[in-house]
Formats: structure tokens, sequence, C-alpha cells
């Protein structure tokens, strides 16, 4: 599944009213796809620009390419897409969120894993090993990891999971960095990795299922 590279405009953003509207009218996918995947995002509505030099940082530090990148979630709509707080406004203290869709990082991380647990592969895992593979394991079955969130304490042979740890605090300096920037360093901008946008088209559309039954009764 491809998406487009380019932020098109339309300058039109729905009110929570009228999205509830389209929840119950359109596809949950197709609303996706338009209202989170492609446009420029509210945030940046008056500097639209701005959405290119996020991608560009983050592209640099990574590295990734720009039409991988994509703010999602209230700062993408304009208000938030939580079941526990639909409605609530996007203001000036709002975090960012963006998703990056890359096989080739996803990928990496996974094969690490892979190395580390292979070599015991069918021995019993002391448990600290067993809860932090068990967790990999959702991670890679729903296709998305959060690198910054991966913790690696008490774990054995963590010398083979060194990559992992690596690009774990690379993705993290890559987003704290945005900080350096006056136009996003008043804001927490955080990233979640997918290995594909099928991926990513499941997950958000399964939070605006939920959202849907929520605001339909």
């Amino acid at each position: 599944m491809n998406f487009p590279g380019s932020y098109s405009h339309s300058g039109v953003y729905p009110t929570p009213s009228e999205f509830k509207d389209l929840l119950r009218t359109k596809p949950l996918k197709s609303l996706v796809q338009e209202y989170l995947f492609e446009g420029t995002p509210y945030v940046f509505k008056r500097f639209p620009e701005r959405q290119t030099k996020l991608a560009q940082h983050l592209c640099h530090e990574l590295p990734t390419r720009p039409e991988n990148v994509r703010i999602v979630g209230s700062a993408k709509i304009g208000f938030s897409l939580s079941p526990d707080s639909f409605s609530r406004e996007f203001n000036e203290r709002s975090d960012i969120d963006v998703l990056i869709v890359d096989p080739a990082l996803f990928d990496g991380i996974w094969h690490t894993i892979l190395n580390w647990h292979y070599p015991r592969r069918g021995r019993r895992l002391a448990e600290v090993d067993f809860r932090w593979c068990s967790t990999r394991k959702d991670d890679l079955y729903w296709g998305w990891f959060c690198p910054d969130q991966i913790r690696f304490e008490g774990l054995s042979f963590p010398h083979s999971l060194a990559p992992v740890r690596d690009f774990s605090a690379k993705w993290f300096a890559a987003f704290r960095s945005l900080s350096l920037y006056p136009e996003f360093g008043a804001r927490d901008v955080s990233g979640r990795l997918y290995r594909s946008w099928e991926h990513a088209l499941l997950y958000h559309t399964a939070g605006l299922s939920e959202l849907k039954a929520i605001v339909s009764i």
C-alpha cells in the first residue's frame, strides 16, 4: 500500500460534530487515509512548510525518507480522536504524534532480536528475558515499535542487542532534538515506527472503530 509523498492542503478540517457524522457514514479506512495520512496537519495549517522541515530533520537523523513521515492524532485533525478525550481541542500544550513507515528500520530491529534469541531457541529463558521477548513478539505481531520505549535492564547477553539499543537512543535523540527548533520547542514530539502502511492503516482504523462505538451510543 502506497501513499503520496506530497502534503496537499485542502484548507478544510472537520469539527468533532462533523467527524461523528463521517464515522457513521463513511468507511473507517477511507477516513484514516483522508484525514490522518493525507493533507497538511492542523498544527501547521498556517505554516505548512514546517511539516517538511520536521520530516527532513527526522529523515536526516534516523535516516528514512520524507514520504515515510506523517503527523497523526489531534495535531493532524485539530482535536483528540481518543475515546477517552474525544473532541478535546488541540492547543498550545498538546503533543505532536508522528508515525514513520519504514520496513528497513523495522526489520533491523526484528533481525537483531532474532540474533539475540536464536542461540537459546528451545531453552527455558530467564523470567526477565521471557517477559521482554513476549513484549517484542507482541510488537512484531501488530507491526509497530516504539523504539525509544524499549528497555534492556537485566537482560541476558545484552551485547547482542547493541544495534537495537543504539537505534533506540538514536530515535530518542532524533525526536528530542526537534526542541532545538523554535517552532517545535514548546511541544513534546514522539514517534512510532511501522513496518508498512497497511500496519499503520490497521492500527488507526481500529482506533476509529473504538471511537465510533462510543460516539454512536
